[in-house]
């Protein structure tokens, strides 16, 4: 027995955009982890002194930040590739997307200028992006225009993926579940808590070295929280 029905437009989008990436983006994913025992604490005492009204800080929020900051140094990353041209583009701009799992299906809205605004107003903005896209409640325009994209694959299940990039960008990042692992630190084996990072690249524009550059530059400023300060 089967069944048929016509699938939904949001369905037949996120599907001719996912055949349009894997044609044309000659894929690599580089696997990492960074260390957050510090970050995450410092992210629980910090919500804990919020005011009522005021969003929470999440470890999303905190990576939209770093990965804004970390574009900066590695504007291949935050570029595209014009193939007819055979010409890069550059982006002087850091809009990240963020891929959000709704009732309906995947959908992406964009924070913008993420590396010009504080924490507190990406965890503001965040909050909103994801309430109404849940609620599909957005506009079209808060759907375009990202030069990067972050998907939080550990808030539903698993470690590390391949994600696909959202073709024309030429990378995203996918978040792991965060676990407690045993690590050495210091000729002594600790518990800490690591972060699963899956950093997707079009092989085109860039590089195994940028790519690997690249996520190192985020765990470093995910393993130094006062430097994520600083940024703000």
């Amino acid at each position: 027995p089967i069944r048929r029905q016509p699938a939904p437009q949001i369905r037949k989008t996120i599907a001719r955009q996912m055949t349009r990436a894997w044609l044309n983006v000659p894929r690599v994913t580089h696997c990492d982890k960074a260390d957050v025992t510090d970050l995450e604490r410092n992210r629980k005492a910090f919500n804990v002194g919020l005011k009522e009204g005021q969003a929470k800080l999440t470890m999303t929020a905190l990576v939209v930040k770093t990965v804004a900051a970390a574009l900066r140094e590695y504007p291949m990353v935050n570029a595209t590739y014009d193939a007819a041209a055979e010409e890069i583009i550059y982006k002087d701009y850091r809009h990240i997307g963020i891929a959000v799992d709704t009732p309906r299906g995947l959908v992406v809205p964009v924070l913008r200028d993420a590396d010009r605004k504080t924490l507190p107003q990406i965890a503001a903005e965040l909050a909103g992006l994801r309430e109404r896209a849940r609620a599909v409640k957005f506009e079209i325009a808060e759907l375009r225009g990202a030069t990067f994209t972050i998907t939080n694959i550990g808030a539903v299940g698993g470690i590390f993926a391949t994600p696909m990039v959202n073709f024309p960008e030429v990378g995203i990042l996918g978040l792991g579940r965060a676990t407690m692992e045993p690590v050495v630190r210091d000729g002594q084996i600790v518990a800490r808590l690591m972060l699963p990072l899956s950093l997707s690249y079009d092989h085109r524009l860039v590089d195994g070295a940028d790519g690997a550059r690249f996520v190192s530059e985020v765990i470093r400023l995910l393993e130094n929280p006062l430097r994520l300060i600083s940024l703000a």
